[in-house]
């Protein structure tokens, strides 16, 4: 059991997650965003937008779909799909699914006898509809169906978000709320349930121009403190764009190296061409290694 407190453990580390059931819901799973520092509540226009703000499935102007994967420290890959559309001219929808796997491992007795192995994995389904009301105002609902498994144990949960989003007087400028993972545990792995990772979030989204992107958010999860994240998106000749993000949870990485002074960076870069989009993430975990998310959107 010693590999399984290990994931745990990792996956709470992690700057986007806390300390409740169903952690893995904080680890941003989209290469554009997480190099951005996780900041998307006032701005995320891809498919997966919603992911971050039900409010964003008004984001795509044609119908969108886009597939990631994370590959983490110990082990531990995330994959995710969604797909956004518009309905009309003020509805849009979104789907997705984001997926967690930490492979095979070891079952140990209390004197450290393999008994075999064992797989641990979450996945939660994300239904999303947001509609416009008036010219600056948006509106959105969503719903979550989560599970999880823990080699013969598992659990599952139901969870709800609401988003807002509003065009500000200055040009390019988008303010948004959020208000994620409201719900339930349905069943717990065993006998107590535990709470959902609660996050309440204000954000900015700036772009005074096609090809630059400010995004500036403030997190406060029921189980944590306020967190700062902040992110810059550069494109040129709008075929790659160049991004770099801070999040003040990275904090939490530092060891007392002199690599601390990574704690909290994100970095990486997208192509863009023909309708397709491809994004790379890099986040420094210190100590602990390196994450790597690599995302493609493209049109339907």
């Amino acid at each position: 059991m010693q590999a399984l407190t290990l994931v745990i453990s990792l996956i709470a580390i992690d700057p986007n997650a806390g300390t409740t059931g169903f952690d893995f819901l904080r680890i941003t799973p989209t290469a554009r965003e997480a190099a951005l520092g996780g900041a998307a509540i006032g701005l995320a226009p891809s498919p997966t937008g919603f992911w971050f703000s039900p409010a964003h499935a008004l984001s795509a102007e044609s119908p969108r779909a886009q597939v990631g994967y994370l590959n983490y420290v110990a082990g531990v890959h995330i994959g995710s799909a969604a797909y956004s559309q518009p309905v009309g001219t003020d509805k849009g929808v979104g789907f997705g699914l984001v997926y967690l796997n930490a492979g095979t491992m070891k079952r140990t007795n209390e004197r450290g006898d393999e008994l075999g192995t064992f797989g641990v994995s979450f996945a939660d389904m994300n239904l999303s509809g947001a509609v416009k009301l008036g010219e600056a105002l948006a509106v959105g609902v969503g719903v979550q169906g989560l599970y999880g498994s823990i080699d013969t144990f598992f659990t599952m949960g139901l969870a709800g978000n609401v988003g807002a989003t509003y065009r500000l007087p200055v040009d390019g400028l988008t303010a948004g709320l959020a208000v994620k993972n409201l719900g339930l545990q349905l069943k717990a792995f065993q006998a107590n349930r535990d709470p959902l990772p609660i996050d309440f979030g204000l954000g900015l989204g700036y772009q005074p121009n096609p090809s630059l992107n400010l995004a500036l958010d403030l997190h406060k999860p029921i189980d944590n403190r306020v967190s700062v994240r902040a992110g810059v998106e550069g494109w040129v000749a709008d075929l790659l764009a160049l991004r770099v993000g801070y999040n003040s949870d990275g904090v939490d990485l530092k060891s007392g190296g002199g690599s601390d002074i990574l704690a909290g960076l994100s970095t990486g870069l997208g192509i863009r061409y023909r309708g397709y989009e491809l994004d790379y993430c890099f986040i420094p975990m210190v100590e602990l290694g390196v994450a790597h998310r690599i995302s493609l959107a493209f049109s339907l």
